[in-house]
């Protein structure tokens, strides 16, 4: 074990590669998280780390010799590996200072079957768009939400214009784009809100370049209940919030309901009516009501997401070629 500018390296002693945990009854998408580093820099009030993690200390393991034979016997098992780092962590939130984004991209290129995302708040993109090569297969993907939740929830992230850039530029240079609406929070004026956020983001983004573009509501378990009234500027509470049979509060179905079929008519209104959206943590009959083309069944929607990730970039190619 070693420490350098406050992170602490060392070896991991469990599995690296673990199936996205999901919530009794939910209907799953198939993901697999890479738990390579855990703790993060930002506080955000809805973030589950804050009850989930010991420690807030960011701690990047070392041993990717282990991880590369996960990852090989994982691409003889699954046909449609879609994995990411980002669960435990920001994927990208401390590469100026760890350049792990490198390691990442000169493994994955060993693994071009696999569909591997960033995911993250972050803007630091560079050491991704200075690797020298464009890979098929990787995704950086932006959790977005509107000025006021950012302002009150997100603390110490990067502003919404700063992130909008960061996209600007990684499409630019040819990189697919995933796009998180989770949480979306209600609180008054979220509409309003919403829409503006989808407008700026139409303004920018090139549709064909949208490997995949996730809807969730706010949810947290009991034991965030007392870290979120740390935030005197927090609205998350606004919002009708339910215990369901999970323990985990959320908003009412209904309400639900409603801000994912406003969030949706928007996107298709407004982006592209071909966004491929999928959404989280969600039973089968929102999924029906929501998106009622989808089946509801994860190797299905598994396997929609990875091909539309995989699509992305012939879509771009042909594109450029016509310019």
């Amino acid at each position: 074990m070693t420490k350098r500018n406050g992170i602490t390296y060392t070896e991991h002693n469990g599995q690296f590669i673990k199936h996205c945990p999901c919530t009794p009854d939910v209907v799953s998408c198939g993901y697999y998280n890479l738990n390579l580093h855990t703790g993060c820099p930002y506080s955000c009030s809805y973030c589950i780390l804050q009850a989930y993690l010991e420690t807030k200390e960011p701690i990047y393991f070392t041993n990717f010799a282990d991880m590369e034979k996960e990852l090989q016997e994982a691409s003889y098992t699954h046909r449609y590996l879609r994995i990411g780092t980002g669960e435990l962590t920001d994927s990208l939130a401390l590469d100026p200072r760890t350049d792990y984004s490198h390691k990442i991209l000169a493994l994955f290129e060993q693994f071009p079957d696999i569909v591997f995302e960033f995911k993250t708040k972050s803007t630091h993109i560079e050491n991704i768009l200075n690797y020298g090569k464009k890979l098929n297969n990787i995704i950086i993907s932006w959790s977005l939400n509107p000025r006021e939740v950012i302002k009150r929830e997100e603390l110490l992230t990067p502003n919404l214009f700063s992130r909008l850039k960061a996209i600007e530029t990684a499409q630019r240079q040819g990189f697919k784009i995933g796009i998180h609406f989770d949480p979306i929070v209600v609180f008054p004026g979220w509409k309003a809100a919403y829409l503006d956020l989808i407008r700026q983001i139409a303004k920018i983004i090139i549709p064909a370049q949208i490997a995949w573009w996730s809807l969730g509501a706010l949810r947290f378990p009991y034991s965030l209940r007392d870290h979120i009234f740390k935030y005197q500027n927090s609205r998350l509470f606004e919002g009708e919030l339910i215990k369901g049979h999970d323990g985990k509060y959320r908003y009412f179905k209904p309400l639900r309901l409603e801000l994912f079929h406003y969030v949706k008519k928007h996107i298709r209104e407004y982006v592209s009516p071909d966004v491929p959206l999928y959404l989280c943590m969600e039973d089968k009959e929102v999924w029906q009501e929501v998106l009622p083309k989808l089946p509801p069944d994860e190797a299905a929607l598994n396997k929609y997401l990875y091909e539309s990730a995989l699509r992305v970039l012939r879509a771009f190619v042909v594109q450029k070629r016509r310019r």
